[in-house]
Order: C-alpha cells, then sequence, then structure tokens
C-alpha cells in the first residue's frame, strides 16, 4: 500500500492528519466544486478536481498520484494563466492618454544623440530601441521588460526612451533600487544630456518639487512615498533591476486612472517558462550581443587551504597593476553565528592590519554616506574595497579588475554572475575568486556551472532547474505565488495550461473570473 505523507508539527503527526483525512474525505471531498467544464476535461484528458483529491490522499497505485499531481498543477498554474492573458488583453486594448510623437525634428535629435555616443549601439540595442519606439508611439500603452546580460547595454535603452519623452514635452521617472545606482545613472544621464533638465530624488532629498513637466527625474523607492508631491502627470515609468521591487511598490505609480508607460529591466533573465506562466502580460525585448570591447572575467573556485595565497596573489597584482578590487561578503558583521561565514566589518578589520599599505574601504546597507565612499573607489584613494551585496547592481568603475566574494555558495548563481559582472569594465584583464568551505557535491556543481559560464540566460536557466522559481521571484518579489505541486520549469505544462487558459476565455467567460479568484486548498503530501 502507498502511504501519504504529511508535515508534521509538534503534537500533529502524519499518521492523525491520514487518519482525519480518511476520516472525514467522503464528507468533505463530494462538496468540491470542479470549475473546468466537463467538455476542457475531457479534451485535455483530465480528471476531475474531486477525484484528484481522492487519488492524491488515497492513491492506489503510481498512476493516480501522476494523475492527480497533473490536475491539481493544472488547477494551481491555470488561475495564474487566466489572469496574465486578462492583463494581456487589457493593456492591448486601452489607448494611451500618453502616446508619444517621433516627428522629423525629433528623429534628427535622437539620431544626433546616438551618433554621439563614445560607443556604437550592437545590433540587439539598435533592435530593442526600436520596438520600445515603436511601443511608446503606438497609441497604445507600452508595458515591455529589458531583460539583458551585465554590462549588456541597458541603461542606453532607458536614456534614449527617457530621450524621446523629453523631446515631447512630458515626464520621465527612472527607477533605481538602491542610492548608489540612482547616483550613478544621474551622473551618467546629466553627462550625456547636458542640456535636458534632470533631477534626483532619494531618501535624502528634501525637496521633490517639480519645476517642470518636461524633465528626467533618477529616483530610488523613494519616489513611490513621495509621488503624491509629483504633480504633473507622470508619462513613462523605466524600472531597474525590476526583480528588487515589490509588486505592490510598483502598482503605486502603475495602477492609476491614466497610467503611464511602463519599462521594466532586469540582468536576472526570466526563464520562457516563467515568461509564459507569470509575465504573458508584457512584451518581452532581449539583449543577448554584447559590446565588442567587453572583457569576460576569469573565474576561479578557491578551496579554504588557497585562500591565504590568493589574498597575497591578489596584493601582488594590486601593487603592480595599480588596478582595485572589490571584497564581497554576505553579511554586514559577526550577528550571525556561523564560524565559517566571514563578515564584511570582521573582514575589513583583518585586511587593515593585513595590508597597512593599502587603502582598505568599507560599504554596506548602513553606511551613512555611501555616495563619498564609491566617490573615494572611483577617485582611486581606495585599493580594496570590503563590502555586501550592496554592490550589486549598476556599479561602473572601469578600474577594479579583481574580486573575492566570501562564501560564494551562500549566493544564488544569478547573483553571483550579477556581482562577478561589477569588474572587467575597462580595457584590463579581470579575476573573480569564489571562496567557499563547502564540501557539498550540490553546491560544488553549481560553483562550478557559474565558473566555466559567463552567458546570463544559461545561467539563469541552470539555477531555475537546481534551485527552484525561488531564486528568480520568491525570495525577492513580494507577491509570488507559492505553488504547491506545480513547477514554472515544466515548459510542456505551462504550454498545456495555457492552451487550456485561452479556450476558456473564448468558450466559456462567464468561469474566467470565478478561477482567476479559486485557488486549490488541499493539503499538499508526498508518497
Amino acid at each position: 500500500k502507498i502511504f501519504p505523507i504529511y508535515p508534521e508539527t509538534k503534537g500533529l503527526s502524519s499518521n492523525q492528519f491520514n487518519n482525519l483525512i480518511t476520516k472525514n474525505q467522503s464528507t468533505i471531498i463530494p462538496q468540491v466544486k470542479d470549475l473546468l467544464p466537463t467538455s476542457i476535461q475531457h479534451k485535455y484528458k483530465l480528471i476531475s478536481t474531486p477525484l484528484s483529491l481522492v487519488k492524491i490522499h488515497q492513491p492506489q497505485d503510481i498512476s493516480d498520484i501522476a494523475l492527480a499531481q497533473h490536475r491539481l498543477s493544472v488547477d494551481e498554474l491555470l488561475s495564474i494563466h487566466l489572469n496574465s492573458i486578462v492583463l494581456k488583453n487589457k493593456w492591448l486594448n486601452q489607448l494611451s492618454k500618453h502616446s508619444l510623437n517621433s516627428d522629423k525634428n525629433i528623429d534628427i535629435k535622437i539620431k544626433k544623440l546616438i551618433n554621439s555616443l563614445p560607443y556604437q549601439l550592437t545590433r540587439d540595442q539598435d533592435k530593442v530601441w526600436r520596438q520600445i519606439k515603436f511601443d511608446l508611439t503606438s497609441g497604445k500603452i507600452t508595458n515591455r521588460l529589458i531583460q539583458g546580460d551585465v554590462g549588456s547595454g541597458k541603461t542606453i535603452i532607458a536614456l534614449l526612451a527617457c530621450y524621446l519623452t523629453y523631446l515631447n514635452s512630458k515626464l520621465s521617472i527612472l527607477i533605481a533600487p538602491t542610492q548608489i545606482l540612482a547616483t550613478q545613472h544621474y551622473q551618467n544621464f546629466k553627462t550625456l544630456l547636458p542640456k535636458v533638465p534632470i533631477k534626483l530624488i532619494t531618501s535624502s532629498t528634501k525637496s521633490t518639487k517639480i519645476a517642470k513637466t518636461n524633465q528626467i527625474i533618477i529616483a530610488t523607492h523613494a519616489v513611490f512615498y513621495r509621488q503624491q508631491k509629483l504633480k504633473h502627470k507622470v508619462c513613462l515609468v523605466i524600472t531597474d533591476e525590476q526583480h528588487k521591487f515589490g509588486v505592490d511598490q510598483r502598482n503605486t505609480l502603475l495602477l492609476s486612472p491614466n497610467p503611464p508607460h511602463s519599462l521594466t529591466m532586469t540582468a536576472t533573465p526570466i526563464p520562457r517558462s516563467i515568461k509564459l506562466t507569470l509575465l504573458g502580460n508584457l512584451d518581452i525585448s532581449s539583449i543577448h550581443t554584447m559590446p565588442k570591447a567587453r572583457l569576460k572575467p576569469t573565474t576561479f573556485l578557491v578551496p579554504p587551504s588557497k585562500q591565504s595565497s590568493c589574498y597575497q596573489w591578489l596584493y601582488k597584482q594590486l601593487k603592480s597593476n595599480q588596478s582595485q578590487a572589490f571584497i564581497v561578503c554576505p553579511f554586514i558583521d559577526d550577528s550571525y553565528k556561523n564560524d565559517q561565514v566571514v563578515s564584511a566589518q570582521t573582514e575589513f578589520t583583518r585586511l587593515v592590519k593585513l595590508f597597512p599599505d593599502l587603502s582598505i574601504g568599507l560599504l554596506h546597507g548602513q553606511t551613512k554616506d555611501k555616495d563619498s565612499i564609491i566617490n573615494q573607489f572611483i577617485d582611486h584613494k581606495i585599493t580594496i574595497l570590503v563590502s555586501t551585496p550592496i554592490i550589486e547592481v549598476g556599479i561602473d568603475i572601469p578600474n577594479a579588475n579583481y574580486m573575492i566574494i566570501n562564501s560564494a555558495d551562500r549566493f544564488g548563481l544569478s547573483q553571483l554572475h550579477q556581482l562577478r559582472g561589477r569588474i572587467g569594465r575597462g580595457n584590463k584583464s579581470s579575476f573573480c575568486c569564489l571562496f567557499t568551505s563547502s564540501q557539498n557535491p550540490k553546491t560544488l556543481k553549481r560553483l562550478e556551472f557559474i565558473k566555466n559560464n559567463y552567458n546570463c540566460f544559461k545561467i539563469a536557466k541552470f539555477d531555475l532547474a537546481n534551485r527552484g522559481p525561488g531564486t528568480i521571484f520568491s525570495t525577492l518579489q513580494h507577491g509570488f505565488p507559492q505553488l504547491k505541486l506545480a513547477n514554472l520549469s515544466n515548459t510542456n505544462q505551462n504550454k498545456l495550461v495555457r492552451q487550456i487558459a485561452k479556450d476558456m476565455i473564448v468558450n466559456y467567460p462567464k468561469l474566467v473570473d470565478q478561477i482567476i479568484k479559486t485557488s486549490p486548498t488541499f493539503l499538499p503530501a508526498q508518497n
């Protein structure tokens, strides 16, 4: 006989759960309503929801488990797919009150800006810019995700979109997840658009008064809470590193009677199955090609026995090359009780004593004047910057060519790739050392993969398959559905559910809202 195993807690054993379910299922399960019409069930070879509940808890054989898990997974995914399609149709059918023009005069100005850049746009950058320009001038509301590798040039696309908005005498906002990145975007925009009014709004900004409607605002999440002070209507919202913001935060600006155009950017690519499931309401553009001058860092996996000599090697490199280095630690201090995890504060104190002739800096979330530390690093006044993952996004310092990541096994692969992307931005070779004391074969397999792979799309796909969707959404983005049985990496199942969703919208529209609002409430069992 196959026995179901339930999650146990003090005072409630798996056997007690099993006895309760066995005793009550004949009374409760007949009350469960199957929202899928019989014709849909037959067409897609699905058993009913009530029968699947019986089979998942009291299976007679292995095939019962497979049939039940498949149907219950379809139930979980269907509401997500339906919601995605409904949102997509809503955006497609809604005319924008912020539609932009692109006349001959505007085109000339944009081409002049592109030609003045210190580099030539890659083929993919040019393609994505044309897609966005078409969106913004189509009369419909733009809702597009731009994904591309670290350093692939997403920011210049954002700048061009903001410039097009400015030339139409309208307001745009670029939102960054950290003050450091927002300040860097602000400085870059001011350099490339010296005659355009650009304002920086962060938590330390005292005034959010907008003097003109035709300007560009660079902001952190502070704009979500101060947006009521933005008296002029926002035409375009661009969210950099979109997974760093919660759903509710982004909706503060996007859900309004006259929603603005929305562009989101990420260097953590969304695997195809998740695009299909969760982001079907978005148009997605991908930048695959990298700038020609971009050099890939060489990555090493360093065990504890070689870490001391690695620091001596780093010291010699920094002295001879006049270069700079990042040392990344997972935590600020030693409040996290683990002897094998080095904190940023402890590492900083140790390195100051170890390398007295080098200037060492410390940067983390509690650092009061972050901009001052970054500026000292940019000006070569700091040789080694010890930091938490606060530097993960957007830091662009061409002279920083070395990085050590302590306790690398504590980071997801996409995050390690993001951190590694902070080096190698100049014309010199760069090196990234991943420190780990782990002996776990699965962990070492993950680190070996990141050591040998530099394509963010491959890395995200591997991370999803080995760690699950939580690496992309669950721990990063509030509002991600907690699925019990369904697997977002199961592309074939997602294709099937997508087809069922389209079928339901066409043939059973009255049931769609009911299904969207309903999620399965069964007790998960492992057999």
